[in-house]
């Protein structure tokens, strides 16, 4: 597996109705595209997911925050990861598969 080109700190979910799950969070380093696959961890497991939008969510110069949406395989996963407190999860990005 090839190193991770970014990293994003997940600070809260939500869930968009017909949309999916999105991330709250920042990016603490690199870049972040449409396609790429994130991966966190999540009660212990190791999560890979396709990004498949990425939005600008309200901050300030000092604290840029972005959503990232990300395709989930059926709606529990959705309401599962709703429900999720990442607590500052950090989670790596690499490029699409």
């Amino acid at each position: 597996m090839s190193s991770p080109k970014a990293t994003y700190q997940i600070e809260d979910t939500f869930k968009i109705t017909g949309r999916g799950i999105v991330f709250a969070g920042k990016i603490m380093e690199g870049i972040v595209n449409l396609s790429d696959i994130i991966e966190f961890e999540f009660n212990g497991e190791l999560i890979r997911r396709r990004i498949t939008g990425i939005e600008g969510i309200r901050s300030t110069p000092e604290k840029p925050n972005i959503g990232i949406l990300i395709e989930c395989p059926d709606d529990n996963e959705i309401n599962v990861l709703r429900e999720w407190n990442p607590n500052f999860t950090i989670a790596k990005i690499f490029d699409k598969e």
